[in-house]
């Protein structure tokens, strides 16, 4: 290579090096020129072999990377055998250099960043008590209806307490007595706090968690992710060891280590459950509790206001030791101590023992305060908390300009300018350099030749020393080269290739994404496969269909699935305390799953025949199959079960996850219609035909030219009926229709509405037929329904269908404002009405009164009475047939919410949203043309969703589900033996009917007993295209003794025909009292309708005690529920067959889809198929099947991750079809697993996005640390543009093993570019509050020193000349770091507000957030004085001194939204005092709804509340919601008074002028500093400036 370089130059001989299959030949050109120079060959190859492994090139045919083991033990040559390696950490890869070694006089640039939280103390005592809040986290955490059901002896204690309780039972720990003795010889460390915090946990907790709970404690203990749980618990001790005296910042032990602060109270029902405190003792000796309670007792003391409450009554959300009992005098402690001490353990034994209500606080370190302000913050004692959860980024600045001095002193720009590398040389006395210049160390390279010692060098050598001093910088710019465009355009998928290639695809993803300026020039050279760009567009394909494409990124990959949860990581808003919520939630309801429906399982897979070696594969398979289901969610289970299933179960599941051509499916989301159109010609009166009234000529006929006008926000106006709604009205009830008024607005918006109305009396069509004409009696009588159906008619008729609807709407209101009307008055006003709109003159008034009055005295409006016009006889029978009321009004058929004028006005406006893109979805598709249907309306009137007849069930806005009887007795079910399958296999759906019912309640019985003759009945077929089979439960409830014994009897009434338990019924509740069981038992023995035998079994059974499972919805006495659908008759009316098959078909897509996907699972294989399934098994079916259908049910119904369309994990398993795909990985699967149900995590992304930098230490976390079962696909896009984050380094600080005294989190960026002006940008939750707490160089414009080097010290040095402060010469250093701390100020609250008297938010309300460290201060004489100003003096003559905290803000017009800034703590929430808001606003509670219902709770009319408490005690922020509603009088009232005058404001001479203002960096703030200044010298008016944090 030497010889040919020198004939055939460096172009030649580079491409002999692209010939030998070195891709990376442009980084050796500079070498190549130092070769030519060497003395000998053995040199030269020496010196090539030792740059080809110094720079780790990739080879193209392998792609793998190099070696860069050193060899400099004998000299010998070794081959380097390529192998595999993992881009772990920044260093390894992307420079030439090792990271203990010197390159240059600037050194190694290393920038370091962290988060502290410098107000919140870390003690030793931090990992104890943060384990407690993780531990109480989780009663919070994933709650279901029945999850939270108190079960008797099921019950299990709260982890929190019984972590507590096992704490305690340890006793003192001698380690933390000796910390809280200020002792010096302790040697307990936080890792040991940490380990005993864990081990506790564990232990407490035992068999009921997780492998994810056990894994994730230790992550959230070092992340510090309850931290603000036990600051807030601090601030409390704080606040009441100040208020009770206990706290004196001089004496030694002060505070207690433990007190306790107990309390009696009161509770004052008349102030909707506000309590009041009697009497308060403050115990710091277990042994003094006896005493304290005995006088709290005894003796009555002054009753203290709600004030300080945080003090002396638990929170809301805290809950008292299991231990508690309920008493005549309502006792209350808190308990505030140092977990673990034995202070604490004895106090929390005493308390425990006496059985009254406690809660728990952990005290902290109290003294901090005091600490910090007198120097002490260095203490080892207690020390700022150092955070996690946070990202950091560095940009290289882009320097569009540069800043010329134009001074004339030349000696000043000499002094700080880059020495010229060009110049500089290799001196002849200078032995060679032991430092890695441009690659090369020449020393060591020197170091294998056998005259190495030559000294002085030979001219050649000196020659390469020279160039490659001058050649080192070339080599420092080249480490971050951006590629031009045209290169970067393959990069995503270069860099997926190198992944792919790794022993660690993980940790080469994070090295790639998070260090991509210092990998891209290398990416840039490497050869991607062929068959990589068709798998990429696969893989880009099922991010598409899982809806995983990020549009701000390009429209690159990127999704995080929890489960099939979305997590949204994307989002500037990601947090990452957040995600271990999800986790937690997610673990908990597989936990909640796999402990209901497995014992369940197990029973069923035995009871049918399985081998003994195959049960636990089956039980097995059951159990995920179930999973699988909870993972799919509710849409795509009703999509499945619509498709339905082949007989082949592989076949099934394909079809259960292939969506076919990736189409949208929107029929998921349809929604019910009742045919009210069918069979009302007679019956309801059409007041208009858009497609054939003249008023609508002018409209556009075309489709085309409506889509034009729809999607400029017009109304979708169009000469076709798209939108029929129908009114039932009774106007003589003299209730307003909130319909009518909807009407009104949308005709007069050109909305295509066609209006039909159904006149009926409530009366008529409650007792089944019209009442006859009323007598005339000159129309004094008052007018009936019949009647206004007449008038309105007749104006229809002889005027127009407008007139009609407009007299409808106006007269309705004036009937519903004035009461009753005569039949004549009600004729006038619809004349009067008719007159004032111009549609008849004033002369005309007799005639039309005469008129309308005969017609009205005739009782019919046709005397020919054509078979075709419509009558009030057929609107009725009509409303009979629908089962429609007066009040109802359907749109296209679709049911409309009823109540209050909000409510409709809210479900209005979902339902014609949704109807609104069905059309225009028709229209797309060509269903809906110019000309067809004929008739739009009957077309929308078909399908599956179509019923016949209304059933209140249709109206539910969100159906309820509840897990009835999970543990009852097989023997409970009813089936009818000839309704009984005997092939189980060809069952399309199986429900289980339960009935729960009050027994001792006559409609309790009543319903009880039309159960029973539903069970025996029952109809041929439950549903019209599909095989179903039910099974009923009655499950009772009541006191008296027949309640007892029927309870008993319904135990195992699979024994009994449903007729004789129904006599027994009946006999027991004929209307004698009975006294005990033995009176009951006695009178079944006299039942005569029944066989002796069966008597006999009756009485046996009624004698044999049987616990039945209570329901999950107690506050409901009677209602019945199919798998888990609650329906709740309207007053207590009996069920019927009709009621029935209406939950059947309301929920048969679902239960469909659970049946098949379920139900081959726990019958036997292929030989039983078409077998038959004995009683008991076919019970057990049901069983298995309804429950748990219920339970999947329940949860998806309360879970936020139920909206999925998919199951993600299944979806990504797709894609790893056949031969093994190397975008594909997974780790930790389920299967080899402990045999429970895992969260599993599935990631696709692209690995050049910022979400993919953020992300990718956490799946590290995932896989290494929680060991959950992980599914990677890597979707690179073939070509990318300009988002890949190219200039941007990053880290994310989520390191699992870091403690805050030995190795304390933070990002550390290494062997960073020194030729690059770097920015750093913190990248934080957004509820943190973070500022720049410490920093010597400016973080905005982070830059080496041309001189003195990169960090810290080189900045101070090049400030003071270059030299030290005593003028020495400064010693070189290897690594020069830049250290940047920051600070957490604080955490912040925010929300939505809404004025619910017009819902809307209050734009402009004032609030505030207040807090007083020692406010609640309660007097003794013998310890403090308060003093006016709200200190306190303490009798020694110190003082603890009082902090106000004062926040306020403004409700934004914007949704509402509203945002506060505090730290953990207590704090009150409050309409601005003597403010606008104050006058007019009052605070309630609520809720709002998704579709922006609002609902208020109850026992709001009391009291006008103008402020609420708020805990912060965390990180995961949560918005707050907040409701207002306006005070009596001031309904129309504005938050803005009256403009002030204009005129006079400006000549005031002193008004102020407000200047706002951001800076960012060292420079800018300086530029700030001269601009205010250069302000306040030249105005002379007042000036205030704003600066933002």
């Amino acid at each position: 290579l030497i010889h040919l370089s020198r004939h055939i130059g460096i172009a030649g001989a580079a491409r002999l090096i692209q010939v030998a299959d070195y891709s990376a030949k442009d980084i050796y050109i500079h070498h190549l020129q130092m070769v030519a120079s060497l003395r000998s060959a053995q040199l030269a190859l020496i010196f090539l072999n030792f740059c080809l492994v110094e720079v780790h090139g990739w080879s193209a045919s392998s792609l793998l990377f190099g070696t860069d083991e050193e060899d400099a033990s004998d000299g010998k040559d070794k081959a380097d055998v390529p192998k595999k390696r993992s881009l772990s950490s920044f260093q390894e890869y992307s420079h030439t250099i090792p990271i203990d070694r010197s390159i240059s006089p600037r050194g190694r640039r290393d920038i370091e960043a962290s988060v502290k939280a410098h107000s919140w103390p870390t003690t030793i005592f931090s990992p104890l008590c943060e384990a407690w809040a993780y531990l109480e986290a989780d009663a919070h955490i994933g709650k279901t209806k029945s999850s939270s059901q108190t079960n008797g002896s099921d019950e299990q204690q709260p982890l929190a307490w019984s972590y507590l309780d096992a704490l305690v039972e340890q006793g003192g720990i001698p380690s933390l007595d000796s910390w809280v003795a200020e002792s010096s010889d302790m040697d307990w460390t936080f890792q040991n706090s940490t380990s005993l915090a864990v081990e506790t946990a564990l232990r407490a907790t035992k068999s009921d968690a997780s492998t994810l709970e056990g894994n994730l404690l230790p992550l959230a203990l070092s992340l510090r992710a309850h931290s603000p749980h036990c600051e807030m618990h601090r601030s409390l001790a704080r606040d009441a060891a100040i208020a009770f005296g206990l706290y004196d910042v001089d004496a030694v032990g002060s505070p207690p280590a433990a007190f306790s602060v107990v309390s009696r109270i009161m509770k004052d029902d008349e102030r909707a459950g506000t309590s009041a405190v009697l009497g308060t003792q403050v115990i710091l000796d277990a042994a003094l509790l006896p005493a304290a309670l005995n006088t709290l007792k005894s003796e009555d003391s002054e009753v203290f206001e709600d004030e300080g409450f945080s003090l002396l009554m638990p929170l809301s959300d805290e809950t008292f030791h299991p231990s508690s009992q309920e008493g005549d005098g309502e006792i209350v402690a808190i308990l505030y101590g140092q977990v673990g001490t034995t202070a604490f353990a004895s106090l929390y034994q005493s308390l425990k023992d006496s059985q009254i209500k406690f809660v728990v606080r952990h005290m902290g370190h109290v003294p901090y305060e005091e600490e910090v302000k007198m120097g002490k913050d260095a203490s080892p004692r207690a020390t700022p908390t150092v955070l996690q959860g946070y990202g950091v980024r560095l940009d290289i600045r882009n320097l569009e300009y540069k800043a010329f001095d134009d001074g004339s002193d030349d000696k000043t720009k000499d002094v700080d300018a880059e020495p010229d590398w060009n110049d500089s040389g290799h001196r002849l006395e200078d032995p060679a350099r032991n430092e890695y210049l441009a690659g090369v160390n020449l020393e060591t390279l020197l170091g294998r030749l056998q005259d190495a010692d030559a000294t002085p060098l030979p001219a050649d050598l000196q020659s390469l020393q020279t160039a490659l001093i001058q050649s080192h910088p070339t080599q420092l710019r080249s480490e971050s080269i951006v590629p031009p465009a045209w290169q970067r355009r393959p990069l995503s998928l270069q860099a997926a290739t190198i992944i792919i290639t790794s022993s660690d695809p993980l940790e080469t993803l994070k090295g790639v994404s998070q260090n991509l300026p210092s990998v891209a020039h290398s990416l840039a050279n490497v050869q991607v496969p062929e068959s990589f760009e068709d798998l990429a567009e696969e893989a880009t394909s099922l991010a598409t269909k899982v809806g995983a494409i990020s549009p701000g990124w390009g429209d690159a990959a990127f999704g995080l699935f929890v489960n099939s949860r979305s997590v949204d990581v994307e989002r500037p808003s990601f947090n990452v305390f957040q995600l271990l919520d999800e986790l937690r939630e997610e673990d908990k309801k597989l936990r909640e799953l796999e402990l209901k429906v497995r014992p369940m399982l197990k029973n069923v897979v035995s009871m049918l025949g399985r081998k003994e070696d195959e049960e636990m594969g089956a039980e097995w398979a059951a159990l995920q199959a179930v999973r699988k289901l909870l993972d799919t969610g509710t849409e795509a289970l009703v999509q499945m079960g619509k498709k339905g299933f082949s007989d082949d179960e592989k076949s099934m599941e394909r079809e259960s996850y292939d969506d076919g051509d990736g189409e949208e499916d929107t029929s998921s989301a349809e929604k019910y219609r009742i045919d009210v159109g069918r069979g009302g010609k007679t019956a309801v009166l059409y007041l208009n035909d858009i497609e054939k009234d003249p008023e609508y000529q002018s409209w556009p006929s075309s489709m085309q030219e409506m889509f034009y006008r729809s999607q400029y926000g017009g109304a979708p106006t169009v000469r076709r009926n798209l939108f029929t709604m129908l009114v039932v009205i009774d106007p003589a009830s003299g209730e307003a229709h909130s319909a009518l008024d909807i009407v009104g607005q949308l005709m007069n918006s050109q909305f295509p509405l066609r209006l039909g109305v159904l006149i009926v009396n409530g009366e008529d069509v409650s007792k089944g037929s019209a009442s006859p004409p009323a007598l005339w009696q000159g129309g004094n009588r008052h007018f009936h329904a019949r009647d206004s159906s007449l008038v309105l008619k007749y104006i229809a008729k002889e005027y127009s269908g407008m007139a009609a609807i407009s007299c409808l709407a106006r007269v309705s209101q004036d009937v519903a404002e004035s009461g009753e009307m005569s039949a004549k008055e009600y004729i006038g006003v619809h004349v009067s009405f008719l007159i004032e709109m111009g549609v008849i003159h004033s002369g005309q008034r007799n005639h039309i009164q005469n008129e309308m009055e005969a017609l009205l005295e005739l009782g019919t409006s046709d005397v020919s009475n054509k078979p075709n016009d419509v009558n009030y006889e057929s609107a009725v029978q009509f409303a009979v047939d629908k089962l429609i009321l007066p009040g109802m009004s359907f749109f296209n058929g679709i049911p409309l919410p009823d109540g209050s004028e909000e409510s409709f006005g809210a479900g209005m406006n979902e339902i014609l949203q949704y109807e609104h893109r069905h059309i225009m979805d028709l229209a797309q598709r060509g269903v809906i043309t110019d000309t067809a249907p004929r008739s739009i309306y009957a077309s929308l009137l078909s399908g599956e969703k179509l019923f016949k007849q209304f059933h209140p069930l249709l109206k539910e806005s969100a159906a309820e589900y509840a897990v009835i009887s999970p543990k009852s007795d097989l023997r409970s079910l009813i089936m009818h033996t000839a309704a009984a399958p005997s092939d189980y296999s060809n069952v399309d759906a199986i429900f289980l009917v339960e009935g729960v019912f009050d027994l001792d309640s006559p409609g309790g019985i009543e319903s009880a007993v039309s159960f029973l003759d539903l069970m025996s009945s029952p109809p041929a077929t439950w549903h019209d295209s599909k095989t179903v089979s039910l099974a009923f439960r009655i499950i009772p409830s009541g006191t008296s003794p027949q309640s007892q014994v029927l309870s008993n009897i319904f135990c195992v009434a699979s024994q009994f025909d449903p007729d004789d338990i129904k006599s027994v019924v009946k006999t027991l509740h004929g209307g004698t009292s009975y006294e005990n069981v033995a009176d009951v038992i006695a009178s079944i023995e006299q039942i005569g309708d029944i066989s002796s035998p069966v008597l006999l079994k009756l009485v046996e059974a009624a004698n044999h005690s049987c616990h039945a499972a209570k329901s999950a919805t107690s506050e409901k006495k009677n209602f019945y529920a199919t798998n888990g659908r609650v329906y709740v008759p309207i007053g207590d009316a009996s069920i019927s067959i009709s009621d029935i098959k209406m939950l059947v078909n309301m929920e048969m897509d679902r239960t469909h889809a659970i049946t098949k996907i379920i139900l081959p699972h726990l019958l036997p294989a292929a030989p039983e198929k078409g077998g038959t399934t004995n009683e008991l098994q076919g019970h057990a079916i049901h069983q298995a099947i309804g429950t748990s259908a219920a339970i999947l049910n329940e949860i998806m119904s309360v879970s936020s991750s139920s909206s999925q369309s998919q199951d993600i994990a299944a979806t990504f398993d797709s894609f790893q079809t056949g031969n093994e795909n190397p975008l594909y990985f997974s780790w930790n699967d389920e299967s080899s697993s402990t045999g429970h149900l895992q969260v599993k995590v599935s990631v696709i992304l692209d690995p050049l996005t910022e979400p993919t930098q953020r992300v990718a230490p956490l799946l590290l976390a995932i896989r290494d640390f929680l060991k959950l079962p992980l599914r990677l696909i890597l979707a690179p896009r073939k070509i990318v543009g300009n988002d890949v984050p190219i200039s941007s380094y990053y880290r994310f600080v989520a390191d699992p093993i870091a403690f805050p005294d030995s190795n304390p989190p933070k990002a550390l960026f290494q062997n960073l570019p020194t030729n690059h002006v770097l920015t750093l940008r913190m990248d934080v939750p957004e509820s943190w509050d973070v500022q720049q707490a410490e920093a010597i160089q400016d973080a905005d414009n982070l830059r080496c020193d041309s001189r003195n080097g990169c960090g810290d010290e080189a900045n101070a040095l090049a400030n003071e000349g270059g030299k030290n402060q005593d003028g020495t010469e400064p010693v070189k250093r290897m690594v020069e770091s830049t250290r940047i701390e920051y600070g957490l100020k604080s955490l912040l609250f925010f929300g939505q507000c809404y004025d619910v008297s017009k819902s809307t938010p209050p734009n402009g309300l004032q609030l505030t957030l207040d807090r007083s460290k020692s406010s609640h201060t309660i007097e003794d004489q013998s310890t403090a004085e308060i003093q006016p100003d709200g200190s306190q003096q303490l009798t020694d003559s110190n003082q603890v001194a009082t902090q106000k905290e004062h926040v306020d803000t403004l409700v934004m017009k914007t949704v509402g939204y509203w945002q506060l800034r505090a730290n953990p703590g207590v704090w009150d929430l409050r309409i601005a005092d003597k403010s606008r808001g104050a006058e007019i606003y009052h605070m309630v509670e609520g809720t709002v709804s998704g579709s922006g219902k609002m609902q208020l709770a109850k026992n709001q009319d009391h009291g006008h509340s103008l402020r609420k408490t708020l805990v912060m005690k965390d990180f995961a922020g949560k918005s707050k919601l907040l409701m207002v509603k306006r005070r009596k009088g001031f309904e129309q009232a504005t938050l803005f008074r009256e403009e002030f005058d204009l005129d006079e404001t400006q000549e005031e001479n002193n008004e102020t002028v407000h200047v706002f203002s951001l800076a960012t960096g060292h420079a800018y703030e300086r530029l700030l500093k001269i601009m205010m200044l250069s302000v306040t010298k030249r105005t002379t008016s007042p000036v205030k400036f704003w600066l933002f944090e």
